[in-house]
């Protein structure tokens, strides 16, 4: 609010003394018991056009602006005193309109931005874990007409579901019977027994689980067999990984004779494509 202000009254000219009577009655009569233009708030205005002074016992009537209504029984009005002032009052006759009371939504939780219902505010809404958002996450508490409404409906709280996981060639996954999964439900996957010497190898996580985007964690995995050739190091040798046959993800470590240093990786694995990553590397003088 405003501070409530004094009229100031101008001082007569003295380069007409002819006029210096009159002009004084016609101030005096004007200002010395005036008061100046009403105070102003933010929540309400005046019923009136202001002018620029108003005589003592003149009183001035205010509406609540667009938004806020009134709050009995606090006044409307101000009025002229007789020290000049306005008689003071503040902005709690009128205060803002509020929108209803919207609960938490089940599984979730609604949050005002500043604790408040009223017209201009927020209202957030977040889901507990295992479930997603649908609508809108923030709500607007808007004036429509003359009343304080919401901007929509308030969203609900869905559970995170997984459609079952792809079934793999050569193999399966636990939980194979489930037709619907949960947020964080995992499954794990594992080879059949190959039909003939070599084994099937598992080719990428063995163990996948329902994300909060209702799709699994990674791509299911796959049963091949994965045979790397054996290794062969000219003027050197192998020093850890021995083995017959050599599948995936088996590691050989070498070392080149003396005399002789290692061009490459001294370490390489059998990859899913069943060759040796890096390739096997070559000693040199």
């Amino acid at each position: 609010m405003a501070p409530p202000s004094r009229r100031e009254c101008p001082s007569p000219s003295w380069r007409f003394p002819g006029l210096l009577l009159a002009a004084l009655v016609l101030l005096r009569s004007s200002c010395s018991d005036a008061c100046g233009p009403p105070p102003t708030f933010e929540a309400m205005e005046l019923t009136s056009r202001p002018k620029p002074y108003y005589k003592v016992g003149e009183r001035v009537e205010y509406d609540c602006k667009k938004g806020y209504h009134h709050f009995a029984p606090f006044l409307t009005h101000s009025i002229c005193d007789r020290n000049h002032t306005w008689l003071p009052i503040s902005d709690e006759p009128c205060v803002r309109k509020v929108c209803h009371y919207i609960p938490n939504p089940l599984h979730g939780e609604a949050i005002l931005a500043n604790g408040s219902y009223s017209f201009g505010n927020q209202l957030h809404f977040i889901c507990n874990d295992g479930y997603y958002l649908i609508g809108k996450e923030i709500l607007y508490c808007e004036l429509k007409g003359s009343d304080a409404v919401w901007s929509g409906r308030p969203p609900i709280c869905q559970k995170i579901l997984c459609k079952p996981p792809p079934k793999i060639n050569n193999g399966k996954h636990t939980f194979s019977d489930v037709d619907v999964f949960e947020y964080l439900d995992a499954v794990t996957y594992s080879c059949d027994p190959a039909p003939g010497p070599d084994p099937f190898s598992l080719i990428g996580e063995s163990t996948i689980y329902c994300r909060d985007n209702s799709v699994w964690s990674g791509d299911a995995p796959e049963c091949k067999v994965v045979k790397c050739r054996f290794p062969v190091i000219e003027n050197g040798k192998q020093i850890a990984g021995f083995g017959k046959k050599f599948y995936y993800k088996a590691t050989v470590i070498f070392e080149c004779d003396e005399g002789f240093h290692i061009i490459g990786s001294d370490t390489i694995v059998c990859n899913s494509n069943s060759t040796w990553d890096p390739p096997v590397p070559k000693c040199v003088k």
